[in-house]
């Protein structure tokens, strides 16, 4: 498959992608909390607990209460971020979706963040 076509697939996809997002912060704008199963399973509290509460408050904007849901919300936004677009940006060069089996620096600092992040809203809570 040639890159143009490989090109317009991928934002394609990031179109729809960009429009559900905003269809569920259209329907969800009053907010509502689903539960973390992992709280529910262990009583501890996951990396990401709070990250509905912050993407609700984000799409408010409401920076601060996005921050008091979770602290560590705007990183792991970040991070996903990125994996989707190196993602898109493999697809588009060789025609596979795949990220990198060896991790480089921006992977090592926010997986380390993360979970130092973890231990510490745990040991705080």
């Amino acid at each position: 498959m040639e890159t143009r076509k490989r090109v317009w697939i991928a934002v394609g996809v990031t179109l729809i992608l960009a429009v559900l997002f905003l269809l569920l912060a259209l329907l969800v704008r009053g907010g509502f909390s689903v539960g973390c199963v992992f709280k529910r399973l262990t009583t501890f509290l996951c990396p990401g607990c709070g990250n509905t509460r912050a993407t609700f408050a984000l799409f408010r904007l409401d920076f601060a209460g996005m921050l008091r849901h979770n602290l560590l919300y705007p990183l792991e936004m970040f991070y996903l971020a990125r994996i989707y677009l190196v993602c898109v940006k493999n697809y588009v060069k060789t025609g596979r979706v795949y990220y990198p089996v060896r991790p480089d620096a921006v992977d090592i600092v926010c997986l380390v963040c993360i979970l130092l992040w973890w231990i510490v809203r745990n040991v705080i809570a």
